[in-house]
């Protein structure tokens, strides 16, 4: 420091007197206390003199809050469960009928291949469709599950669609749930309260998927 405040009495030697000096040197004084006034501060902050900006440690008892939460926050999607889905159930042999809520003729025309002979599956509450091309080789098929709970309901759709592989889905109005594709088909599944709607195409595009649900949930009403 006084080293320091020599060099300054060097520098106004001879250009003022003793009055420029004077002065410069309670300025040079002033500006000093300032600076040491800021490093005390920092040290008093950051817990050390040597500049670094780790921040203060603070140890908190487990079960408390703090304001060391940042103010700002990302949602990130969880595939993680809340609940099962339903259990699986033995199934009667499918058997040739008429879809109830999904014609022949929608069929055809959301997937753009004739139909062959449709068999649908008796289960509750609704049975399985699964439609066929007209050469017999497998086209489409569409469930209805009926779940103890809505959580029950999403977890069967993220069987068929899982959060991670899938995207969003939101169509009809009030369903939620994913669409994807995979190697030989394409799956769209849905879930609204209690009620999943899983689709699925031959077509490697899940808009057919959505077509037919769309559908099913008109003609049923749900």
């Amino acid at each position: 420091m006084i080293a320091e405040l020599r060099v300054c009495e060097g520098d106004t030697h001879g250009r003022g007197g003793a009055m420029a000096r004077a002065e410069r040197l309670f300025a040079l004084i002033g500006g000093l206390a300032v600076v040491a006034a800021v490093l005390a501060g920092c040290s008093a902050a950051g817990g050390s003199g040597d500049g670094s900006t780790t921040p203060a440690t603070q140890t908190v008892p487990i079960g408390t809050t703090t304001s060391l939460l940042p103010t700002t926050m990302t949602s990130v999607f969880s595939s993680a469960r809340t609940a099962a889905p339903p259990p699986a159930t033995d199934e009667p042999a499918a058997v040739p009928a008429d879809c109830p809520y999904l014609s022949d003729a929608d069929v055809a025309d959301i997937n753009g291949q004739h139909t062959g002979q449709t068999q649908i599956v008796e289960v509750s509450p609704y049975p399985i469709c699964v439609f066929s091309r007209s050469d017999g080789g497998w086209l489409a098929s569409v469930r209805v599950i009926q779940a103890d709970t809505a959580e029950s309901a999403t977890a069967a759709v993220d069987d068929d669609v899982p959060i991670g592989s899938s995207d969003p889905a939101n169509q009809p109005p009030g369903w939620t749930g994913g669409a994807m594709v995979t190697v030989d088909k394409s799956v769209y599944a849905v879930s609204k309260g209690p009620i999943a709607i899983v689709a699925e195409s031959n077509q490697l595009q899940s808009i057919k998927g959505r077509q037919m649900v769309i559908k099913t949930v008109a003609k049923l009403g749900l």
